[in-house]
């Protein structure tokens, strides 16, 4: 199983989430679940549909557990407004990562304040734009309260498919020469094309949709993208 490219799954419930992720269980360690509110970008996925709430509230009562959860890790990422306030119920999905989008959260107290214990089985990460301001974002990081930073590879967050973002590979150059020890991911806009110069610039771990789950056959997509940076 590869660790580096890690499929992104906009899900509709937790049946399309078994769906997506069955296919890759023998190609990847993680898959990410990019959960959309409406409000903080457009679209609306998994639990902010029709029958989600019931689903999640089955995850949290441990009823139900998140799809192959005992042969995938699993990274949230959190494209919702004011996610600290909910710190509860996404810190206790089960998930290994959890991500969080700066522009989204307007109070990181709730952030800091996440206890060593939580910290030992869930890694947090911070989602970075081109359009967000990358000093607060260093400040932040010098606090030491993330594990990992994913800079955004597209401009417009929140969908699959959208071109790559060339400004990225700046804020990739910055990150790199103030923090060289942090991971870095990116999410969107991966592809054969990309992938290459993402990696040459310094990133960790690439997170990918419609370069995955675009067209062809699955497993040969994530091998085909692990051999561009082999």
């Amino acid at each position: 199983m590869n660790p580096y490219i890690i499929p992104a799954i906009m899900p509709e419930s937790l049946d399309e989430i078994a769906a997506m992720a069955g296919p890759v269980v023998h190609h990847a360690t993680t898959v990410q679940l990019d959960l959309m509110d409406g409000k903080y970008v457009p679209e609306t996925t998994w639990p902010f549909v029709r029958g989600g709430e019931a689903e999640l509230t089955h995850l949290l009562s441990e009823d139900e557990s998140l799809p192959f959860w005992d042969d995938l890790d699993y990274e949230i990422d959190l494209m919702i407004e004011r996610p600290e306030q909910d710190l509860d119920t996404w810190l206790h999905l089960g998930a290994a990562r959890i991500v969080f989008h700066y522009a989204s959260v307007k109070d990181w107290d709730g952030i800091r304040a996440i206890d060593a214990v939580t910290r030992n089985f869930t890694n947090i990460g911070c989602a970075v734009t081109v359009h967000d301001n990358l000093d607060d974002v260093c400040t932040l990081i010098e606090e030491g309260i993330f594990d990992f930073i994913q800079i955004m590879g597209i401009a417009h967050i929140g969908y699959q498919g959208e071109p790559f973002e060339e400004r990225c590979l700046g804020i990739i150059a910055t990150l790199k020469n103030q923090f060289p020890h942090i991971l870095i991911s990116v999410d969107g806009g991966v592809s054969l094309d990309t992938i290459s110069k993402l990696y040459d610039a310094g990133v960790d771990r690439f997170v990918s949709g419609s370069g995955v789950y675009g067209g062809g056959i699955i497993e040969e997509n994530i091998h085909d993208l692990v051999a561009e940076i082999a």
